[in-house]
């Protein structure tokens, strides 16, 4: 994304006037690519327990160098967070790796993608980030698919390890619809972001999207089109407001993720299974999962939660459209039945709470103080601290996560024939607004919970937050999802 389009009350159309189509034929479509021989290691020097395998995907077009610079200045204090919080002691129990890219040819003459290895060196990984610059980028969207598919085939992910991916971008993919786009067949070397998706939940990757507000929604298919890709991977979209809070919003994502890792590492096996039973269907997801949230609920389960303000409205056509992005096999068979949301995408209180905060970067930044292990308050926000200066990855911190009440009994369903639950509770309505599928059973739409309907007239924000709370439906389907991708069984 260029800088202009990041200037406040940049018009959206006049952007694109700058890019007039040209005069050449576009270029057939590649044959897809469908399959990726994600590559593996056994690491056995890593010491039995927990251990992240953790990539951060940048876009390092135009108007991207605050964010980028977050990241550097803050990446040896997101390290030490995620060790303390989740009591990682050993040397390699957490890696690093970089994918920073821009655009292909003729929109971008630099570079399509770089990237730096997985390293438990911190430094290094803070060196390379020194290196990255945001420039260029051309047309509004970028190579995004290409960067996605690089974590695929460039990569080496452990075996033992919590596989995660964290995108920060503020532009869309090529090949989606957006109008502009210069390159409207996708990537040139034919990776579908949507197949790349359906390999990283196949292989436990999460994805996780950090959406750069107000810029990625001036866009009219990219809010809807992520959602469904952190739908895919189990993971979540989660807008940005500013550059100050990129640190906290990158360590109370991991931190969540690691308590889904742990229950699905639990009882994964049994909810694939009970999902088969039922028909592996996504209808037959939707309802495992419900049976699941009752299960954990019973045993108290509890874990760490992201809350972020209200940011995106959700329409009836935003929703068909996250369903449509999800069940294409490819972006192409999607593009021609999006539909066009003509309400304004982000809320008001947002647009003020960054208008007034300028969208400005301070080095320093925010994170969250670390937390002890309390028996008082189920419910307690972590309030944003004040600036901490980045600091080395020290070992020998010892675990501040509370301890977990292991579920072992999960497996003995019992079948049932009426819209009742095991639990003998009706089941949550599955229509649109409700529930994680529409009527037709197809539509997971986990991000729903993190958006707003037109009439929701809330006001109320309490900003940014990481919360250890009774594990929510949103964490269950997330769980569901992800077993039954990693069982070898896709639900699409």
């Amino acid at each position: 994304m260029d800088d202009d389009m990041y200037e406040e009350g940049y018009p959206y159309m006049s952007y694109y006037a700058a890019y007039p189509p040209r005069l050449m034929a576009t270029p057939p479509r590649p044959d897809p690519v469908t399959h990726y021989d994600v590559r593996f290691i056994d690491d056995v020097s890593m010491r039995s327990g927990k251990a992240i395998d953790l990539v951060f995907v940048l876009d390092c077009t135009g108007s991207m160098q605050r964010y980028i610079n977050s990241v550097r200045d803050h990446i040896f204090a997101i390290c030490d967070m995620i060790r303390g919080e989740e009591g990682l002691n050993g040397t390699d129990d957490l890696r690093v790796a970089i994918v920073n890219y821009r655009d292909h040819k003729p929109q971008d003459n630099t570079y399509v993608y770089k990237f730096n290895p997985f390293t438990s060196d911190i430094a290094v990984v803070q060196n390379y980030l020194k290196g990255l610059t945001a420039a260029g980028g051309g047309d509004g969207p970028e190579a995004v698919t290409a960067a996605m598919a690089a974590c695929l085939t460039e990569l080496e992910w452990r075996r033992e390890a919590a596989r995660m991916v964290v995108l920060i971008a503020d532009a869309p993919p090529h090949g989606i619809g957006e109008s502009g786009d210069q390159i409207k067949q996708g990537d040139p070397d034919g990776h579908d972001p949507l197949v790349v998706a359906r390999a990283m939940a196949q292989h436990g990757i999460t994805m996780f999207m950090v959406a750069c507000e107000d810029t990625l929604s001036n866009y009219s298919r990219a809010v809807d089109f992520f959602t469904a890709i952190c739908n895919m991977t189990s993971g979540v979209m989660l807008p940005l407001t500013t550059a100050d809070l990129l640190a906290m919003t990158i360590v109370g994502s991991v931190l969540e993720n690691m308590d889904m890792e742990r229950l699905i590492g639990e009882i994964g096996r049994e909810v694939a299974e009970r999902i088969k039973e039922k028909g592996e269907s996504l209808q037959s997801v939707e309802e495992v999962a419900q049976e699941l949230h009752e299960r954990l609920l019973l045993r108290n389960e509890q874990t760490k939660q992201v809350q972020l303000p209200d940011v995106y409205i959700q329409t009836e056509a935003s929703r068909k459209n996250v369903s449509a992005w999800m069940n294409a096999q490819y972006i192409y068979d999607a593009a021609p039945n999006i539909l066009p949301v003509v309400s304004r995408r982000l809320t008001d209180k947002f647009r003020k709470t960054n208008h007034n905060a300028g969208f400005q970067y301070t080095p320093g930044g925010r994170l969250p103080p670390r937390r002890r292990p309390s028996s008082e308050a189920k419910s307690e926000p972590v309030a944003i601290a004040a600036p901490v200066p980045s600091s080395p990855s020290r070992a020998g911190t010892s675990p501040t996560s509370p301890g977990r009440r292991i579920v072992q009994d999960f497996k003995p369903f019992g079948a049932s024939s009426t819209n009742m639950s095991v639990f003998g509770a009706p089941m949550l309505p599955t229509g649109p607004g409700g529930g994680m599928f529409g009527s037709a059973g197809r539509t997971p739409n986990m991000n729903a919970m993190r958006g707003r309907d037109d009439n929701d007239d809330d006001d109320d924000d309490e900003g940014t937050q990481l919360r250890r709370d009774a594990i929510s439906l949103d964490q269950a389907r997330r769980i569901a999802t992800q077993s039954v991708f990693r069982a070898g069984r896709l639900p699409l």
